[in-house]
């Protein structure tokens, strides 16, 4: 472009297309979803304290390479009113988790007040990052090097399943990152240490969260029954609690949400606020972003975006953040149709 100077409603169109994953503009849906339905999945979001201070932990210890380096702050009007953070900077960075259709995407704000809340696992709304890896050991130096609390009481990694080997930890902000080393690596799992991913949110309560998620088309199994598994919980770093779980498909992808609820053992829920860092953010797609928020406001769910309405982006569509029940921020993006070709 030279010197050519582009207008205000273009770079704002080109600040968010950056910050949006290819995988979030570019994926199709593998089955068909009417209107107002989930149909795509993008990223997994931490809110940090410090993106530079996350970066060293994420790319130096755990290995995850950014699809594009850190960006300055940036005053982006419509960023402001998508997360209701008026007033803020941000900066963004992706993170690509090899074997995965998600990447984990780091956010900081500045210019507005944050709280950090540095969750426990049990604590509704905790994120819980899963990574699976060839070689656990040398993942699992690098992360007491660079200050990463382990919480598995052991201090080391335990068996599970067979000869699995995991380990749950915490990065800078509190967000657990659970290490796992399976006991055959697939021929088909890609090149590098890392080789799968996956993430979990602890829940309140699941029924009431599957209710929540039933608004939006994503059906969540059935709970089973509490487990108080000794070597499990020890190794999640909540010895004594007892624990169970529930899975809800993303409609047309392969990727799955799970979340946990813990019992026996205190737990504080989040209350946070999209830019107070340990929140945790997941990106959808949607067919009608409108018909969603609609269906979500008359189930009594909390929309987050500034007047409670979707924001619309030049050349990208329409985007929205909820929060569900259990404080985890859901961004939902209507991409605007592309013109049929002749």
């Amino acid at each position: 472009m030279g010197e050519r100077r582009l207008s205000t409603a273009r770079k704002i169109a080109l600040s968010v297309l950056l910050c949006l994953p290819a995988a979030l503009l570019q994926a199709q849906p593998l089955q068909p979803a009417p209107a107002g339905d989930v149909i795509g999945v993008g990223n997994f979001g931490h809110i940090v304290t410090s993106l530079d201070r996350s970066l060293e932990f994420y790319q130096g210890a755990l290995g995850l390479e950014p699809s594009f380096a850190a960006r300055p702050f940036d005053p982006n009007p419509s960023v402001m009113k998508m997360g209701n953070t008026i007033g803020a900077q941000s900066r963004i960075v992706v993170l690509k988790v090899p074997g995965s259709a998600m990447g984990v995407e780091l956010i900081e704000y500045k210019d507005i007040d944050r709280q950090p809340a540095h969750p426990r696992f049990q604590d509704p709304g905790a994120a819980n990052l899963a990574l699976r890896v060839r070689d656990l050991d040398p993942v699992v130096a690098r992360v007491k090097s660079a200050g990463g609390h382990v919480l598995t009481v052991s201090g080391e990694p335990a068996k599970i399943g067979g000869n699995a080997r995991i380990l749950f930890v915490q990065d800078p902000d509190g967000f657990i990152v659970e290490l796992a080393q399976p006991s055959t690596v697939p021929a088909t799992a890609p090149a590098g240490n890392v080789i799968g991913g996956g993430f979990e949110v602890a829940a309140d309560n699941l029924e009431k969260t599957a209710e929540f998620y039933r608004l939006l088309d994503m059906q969540a199994s059935a709970p089973a029954a509490f487990n108080g598994d000794k070597v499990m919980t020890d190794t999640a770093g909540t010895p004594g609690a007892q624990f169970r779980q529930s899975r809800a498909p993303i409609p047309g992808t392969n990727a799955v949400v799970t979340f946990i609820e813990f019992r026996d053992i205190d737990r504080k829920p989040l209350h946070t606020r999209l830019q107070d860092p340990g929140t945790a953010l997941l990106q959808l797609t949607v067919r009608d972003v409108d018909a969603l928020l609609a269906r979500i406001k008359a189930g009594g769910g909390t929309v987050v975006s500034a007047g409670g309405e979707p924001v619309p982006i030049p050349n990208v569509g329409k985007i929205a953040i909820v929060r569900d029940p259990n404080n985890l921020f859901l961004e939902l993006v209507e991409r605007q149709a592309r013109p049929q070709s002749k």
